[in-house]
């Protein structure tokens, strides 16, 4: 990439997060960013490791996940999004943490399409890779 042979999966997320400015305006945000980052990457390696488990175990460890999901994960993002009355996780614009949140919730929506009924602030975060491509084609203009 570039030039450069990276190899873990993080070290490249981060440069990419780097390179293409999605990785905060300052160190405060980039710190908020890797926080948030690394708490969905939490909550989706308890559905990657769902996947590996036996047939007999496999329906419990996907109930479980949604339950994390459900109780300790997706409350504290729709309390950030709240507290921060925006769209966004960090700032005012799309960033890396915004789009592992998405991941995170189209892997737990796999498992249970209603997972976000209780959270209505995390369905937006559906829809912003949408609004990040409006914004940067009405700044070309």
């Amino acid at each position: 990439m570039d030039g450069m042979r990276l190899t873990q999966t993080k070290a490249i997320l981060s440069y990419l997060a780097a390179k293409y400015n999605l990785y905060g305006r300052d160190l405060n945000e980039t710190a908020r960013i890797n926080m948030y980052t690394d708490g969905t990457q939490d909550l989706m390696m308890i559905i990657i490791q769902a996947v590996f488990k036996p047939p007999r175990e496999k329906e419990e460890s996907f109930a479980l996940a949604v339950t994390k999901a459900k109780t300790c994960y997706f409350p504290v993002f729709e309390k950030i999004l709240k507290q921060h009355g925006g769209d966004f996780l960090v700032g005012n614009k799309f960033s890396w943490a915004d789009i592992q949140l998405l991941e995170a919730i189209l892997m737990v929506e796999e498992i249970d399409a209603s997972v976000l009924s209780d959270f209505p602030l995390l369905k937006v975060v559906c829809y912003l890779p949408h609004k990040a491509q409006d914004k940067m084609n009405r700044n070309k203009d």
